[in-house]
């Protein structure tokens, strides 16, 4: 099929989108305050069809490029961090349905993200779950169908959801991914995260009891020995942070604009013309115009990995080239960006002093939300990779969802040593 227009311009999206992100930015205080969930500010979104952003316009969507994606991004999460988080695994499920040689088998996906559905989240077993297995089952019926048992963790955005993929063992032991609609019977899903940040992502447990699954449900075996598409799902996290940079500097300049109090040890006469306070706006300012610097710059090696991806396959060599190069920038950018978002965090409530900490005004939460997102996937590690890599050119671990986390057993820690 012929696209009718071309992909949407960066000032096309920007006009879409920042209307519906500034109503957004309306009461997050009071939505963390009160742990208010957010159908309704996402279902904005889902009615603008945000989820297909990357989808080509001749499929029905915007044909964002990974750069403005990312750069949206950004802006949604400095109107509330929440949202992007629990849209993570909906992009990045839609980055594998709408690579080139996938299209024509994913049409029915396509399809539905372009109306603006999403897709949830089930990959991590439940703590306690030795390292590398997966619990949950999809066994065949007596009547010709499935049935999908178990329960997952950290089902980020999946209250949010239409729709569920699950990953479990078939009755090979094969590792495959069961999409399931959110509101099947036997699907239960639980707001249960009791993380002091980010705690409207509807980041809880997921819960599947003799669900009935449809054999066209169900991904062919999950292969383990691609590259391809990693990465991305933690630069969500990233732009995220970048985005609670701007919001600090965004709370920052308006409260520091309009205040008229002053402490006597000060230089005297209005903040906005104290220059230590210019100075500590300034640095906030500066953090997260670079925090955005250092995600877009990701973006792009990313989009450039994506491409050859998109070109020469999931299996080719220069794919997987391709995605040691872009997971080495994310983990650069994720050891730089934590302590730069961090710091900025903090110097919030230097600039504006002890008033600051009133709970109602609900700064806290910039900390709270920089300090949730930065504790996923340990930096300490990142910057490891990155060190072993430039003086060993020892390449990147490959990340397999399932295998990612878990309890290692005293067997294996012995077989290790």
């Amino acid at each position: 099929m012929t696209a009718t227009r071309p992909a949407y311009d960066t000032n096309e999206l920007l006009t879409i989108f920042t209307p519906i992100f500034d109503r957004i930015r309306t009461d997050t205080s009071s939505r963390e305050r009160n742990r208010t969930l957010l159908f309704e500010q996402i279902g904005w979104l889902r009615e603008a069809r945000f989820g297909a952003l990357r989808v080509p316009v001749e499929l029905g969507g915007y044909g964002a490029s990974m750069v403005q994606l990312f750069d949206l991004l950004i802006a949604l999460a400095s109107a509330d961090s929440n949202i992007p988080q629990s849209l993570r695994l909906h992009f990045s499920r839609v980055e594998r349905i709408v690579i080139g040689d996938e299209r024509h088998k994913q049409k029915v996906w396509i399809d539905r993200v372009a109306r603006g559905e999403l897709f949830g989240n089930a990959t991590t077993e439940p703590p306690g779950t030795p390292i590398g297995e997966v619990r949950t089952r999809v066994l065949p019926h007596a009547d010709g169908t499935f049935r999908l048992n178990g329960k997952k963790a950290y089902g980020t955005g999946s209250l949010y959801s239409q729709w569920i993929p699950v990953v479990a063992a078939d009755e090979h032991d094969n590792r495959v991914i069961v999409t399931v609609p959110a509101d099947r019977k036997g699907v239960t899903l639980v707001d249960d995260w009791d993380g002091f940040g980010q705690r409207l992502t509807a980041t809880g447990s997921s819960m599947f009891e003799d669900v009935v699954v449809h054999a066209e449900e169900i991904s062919a075996p999950i292969k383990k020995t691609t590259r391809a598409g990693s990465g991305f799902a933690q630069l969500v996290h990233l732009a995220t942070l970048a985005g609670v940079a701007s919001a600090i500097t965004h709370d920052v300049t308006q409260q520091v604009a309009t205040r008229k109090r002053v402490y006597y040890t000060g230089p005297g006469g209005l903040p906005r013309h104290d220059p230590i306070i210019q100075m500590q706006v300034g640095k906030i300012g500066a953090a997260a115009a670079s925090a955005r610097s250092i995600v877009l710059g990701a973006a792009q090696v990313l989009q450039d990995a994506w491409q050859v991806w998109n070109t020469q396959g999931e299996h080719s060599p220069a794919t997987d080239e391709a995605y040691v190069k872009a997971d080495l920038a994310i983990s650069s950018a994720q050891v730089t960006l934590i302590p730069l978002v961090l710091n900025a965090a903090t110097e919030l409530f230097d600039t504006l002093g002890a008033s600051a900490i009133d709970a109602k005004g609900g700064l806290d939460r910039h900390w709270r939300n920089a300090r949730a997102l930065s504790s996923h996937n340990p930096h300490l590690y990142k910057a490891r990779v990155i060190g072993d890599y430039l003086l060993n050119q020892a390449l990147p671990p490959n990340f397999v969802a399932g295998d990612d986390v878990g309890v290692i057993t005293d067997t294996a820690s012995t077989a290790s040593r």
